[in-house]
């Protein structure tokens, strides 16, 4: 973990212990859902994507878009999963904070450390295969690919082999996996995503405390409902994009 996560996630399990010394854990209901907040989340989501075009994009944008998108959520899980997008983004703005504060050497000193993930892409007649999220923390109640992160001391396509065995059962020699895309989504995700040319066995809900159901999408028809950057992946390899950089601020021009 980047030093200057770690600071981050200490200051605020901190602040969280400091609250519940206070107040105790508190049971309030959610207040979510109400008239109004998925028009004011969409109104987030084109403000924050027309900074992005200008090049005028800002911490506020992301974390008020994040924070709006919570507020119109009315299904506990998928609340869940927003709430924990919120943190996420608060955490990435204090290390951006921290990161000001530090001399230039310092900051240089501290080389990027990149979290890696693996995703799987079983395709059978133009169809793909994807699974609902449950009980994961991230994504609950939303489709897709089945993927991981890279353990330590472990190659990429060993990660790939192991998410397919673990989620789905199936055995796919190192050999028939295809790297058909990258995506690299900022601060510090890397995303390997690898097409499986072959497998052995049936793929079924090897995980269905993490899974809830399994089902065969089409490539240009994926769900609505499915976790956007896996499906934007998706679309980039039907359109023969081996590479994405995703989150991150346009390049200002000269």
């Amino acid at each position: 973990m980047p030093g200057s996560l770690a600071k981050a996630l200490a200051d605020v399990v901190a602040e969280r212990a400091a609250q519940d010394t206070t107040w105790g854990m508190q049971a309030l209901s959610d207040g979510t859902g109400g008239p109004g907040t998925v028009a004011a989340a969409d109104a987030a989501r084109d403000e924050t994507g027309a900074a992005s075009r200008a090049g005028t994009l800002t911490w506020r944008h992301i974390l008020m878009e994040e924070v709006l998108e919570a507020v119109a959520e009315d299904d506990p899980g998928r609340l869940r999963a927003e709430l924990v997008q919120v943190a996420a983004v608060a955490v990435k703005w204090i290390q951006s904070l921290d990161r000001r504060s530090v001399p230039p050497a310092e900051v240089r000193a501290e080389r990027f450390r990149p979290i890696a993930d693996v995703h799987v892409l079983l395709v059978r007649d133009g169809r793909v295969l994807l699974g609902r999220r449950r009980g994961t923390g991230y994504g609950d109640g939303l489709w897709h690919l089945p993927s991981g992160h890279l353990e330590a001391d472990e190659p990429v396509t060993g990660a790939a082999v192991r998410e397919a065995r673990e989620e789905l059962g199936v055995v796919v020699d190192p050999a028939d996996l295809a790297l058909v895309h990258v995506m690299h989504r900022a601060p510090e995700r890397v995303g390997f995503f690898f097409a499986a040319r072959a497998w052995r066995g049936e793929p079924r809900n090897a995980e269905p405390d993490k899974c809830s159901e399994l089902a065969w999408w089409p490539l240009d028809g994926l769900p609505g409902d499915m976790v956007d950057y896996p499906a934007q992946a998706v679309a980039h390899v039907l359109d023969g994009v081996p590479f994405a950089e995703r989150g991150w601020p346009p390049p200002l021009s000269g």
